[in-house]
């Protein structure tokens, strides 16, 4: 495009100049100057001009693109559910939610091959943090009654069912779930309606804001600690080779 308007604006230019020679005076065509150099000096300026100006759209454009997302995250892992050894070199650390299509769709494809390919061998360890996202109404609640169910020691069976029935999760489906678990219906309906996880629920939703994360599903990939997890992020209901990539890479650095 500034290769064109430097063409169009030469010819129009050269189309003046050559108007203009018809009427020139006889003293005109004795004068010295050279109307070729002054063309070539108007087309220099305009070049500068059209360098200057795709410099200035340039660094408007670097200004409206979003700042690149994370590489890298640091998040917690004490104090929330578990599937692995807790001796497992490495802790993936999930951010997800019930009514999410995709958190379903890493349920479904990705994590039954991780967990045969690197939790059941020790190589894995798999931390379930819970990130609701606003627009699902249920995920809240859904998470809640995954915890509600974890109080009586199935908190995995409840978080497979959420999974499996999505998006299922009004509150009779979940009480439902419940049923099928064989949990306490009194004490299952009463950890419901107290709020007991409201706490823990609210952190996750804080921490993962923190560090940048805010779709589901969100993963951070690191060495196990009793706590913190520094480690790489992955985004999305990713394929299980894109996890056996990155999780193989993380083993090969810790065995260096």
């Amino acid at each position: 495009m500034r290769f064109l308007c430097i063409f169009l604006l030469a010819v129009s230019i050269s189309a003046c100049s050559a108007s203009n020679e018809n009427k020139a005076t006889d003293a005109d065509s004795k004068s010295s100057a050279d109307p070729n150099a002054e063309i070539l000096k108007e087309l220099k300026e305009i070049h500068a001009i059209l360098q200057r100006m795709e410099q200035r759209d340039a660094q408007v454009q670097q200004k409206q693109q979003p700042p690149p997302a994370p590489r890298n995250a640091r998040v917690s892992s004490k104090g929330r559910p578990a599937l692995g050894d807790k001796n497992a070199p490495l802790t993936l650390v999930e951010f997800s939610d019930y009514q999410c299509p995709f958190c379903k769709r890493f349920y479904n494809q990705t994590l039954s091959k991780i967990k045969t390919e690197y939790i059941d061998q020790g190589k894995l360890r798999l931390v379930y943090k819970d990130l609701p996202l606003p627009f699902h109404k249920q995920a809240y609640g859904a998470a809640v009654a995954a915890h509600c169910a974890g109080a009586q020691g199935k908190y995995w069976e409840m978080h497979d069912m959420l999974f499996e029935n999505n998006p299922k999760l009004q509150e009779p489906d979940i009480q439902g779930y419940a049923d099928e678990l064989a949990l306490d219906a009194t004490g299952f309906s009463d950890c419901i309606k107290d709020d007991r996880f409201a706490t823990q629920i609210d952190s996750d939703i804080a921490q993962a804001r923190a560090v940048g994360i805010s779709g589901t599903p969100s993963f951070v990939l690191g060495k196990t600690s009793d706590d913190m997890i520094d480690g790489v992020m992955i985004r999305g209901a990713l394929p299980f080779e894109k996890f056996k990539a990155e999780i193989d890479t993380q083993l090969g650095m810790l065995k260096k």
